[in-house]
């Protein structure tokens, strides 16, 4: 699955390098964090990935993407390279632990690095 570059706009280069399952929350059934990088260009950053399931079947999700620092990048990739089973939201590894934190009233925190961030839509390229 490909999607279109944020920095380059160039179509199909955009791609998500690595992933991880976190634990759902209120809202969401499926939450994945992800790292997505440019095959072309330097561009490297942040995807979420929450879909929800609502009691008639009906899907509804939200794909983001988040320009975020370099080292934001690779603390999230050595954290999810630190995990056994990263395609697995119960696994109590530390990297679930410290990426799957939710605040008091049981929402997905997300990362700081996410907070300060500037977000763009992740596009599926056509073709």
């Amino acid at each position: 699955m490909s999607f279109r570059c944020p920095q380059c706009l160039t179509p199909d280069t955009l791609e998500i390098i690595l992933s991880i399952d976190i634990p759902p929350d209120r809202r969401y059934d499926e939450i994945s964090l992800q790292v997505i990088g440019c095959k072309v260009c330097t561009f490297r950053g942040l995807a979420v990935y929450e879909e929800l399931i609502s009691a008639d079947e009906v899907e509804s999700w939200h794909h983001t993407g988040y320009w975020v620092s370099r080292d934001a990048v690779e603390a999230v990739l050595k954290a999810i390279r630190s995990c056994p089973d990263p395609h697995n939201p119960r696994c109590t590894c530390p990297a679930h632990a410290s990426l799957g934190k939710k605040d008091v009233y049981g929402i997905w925190r997300g990362l700081l690095e996410l907070e300060r961030s500037h977000t763009f839509s992740m596009r599926l390229s056509a073709g």
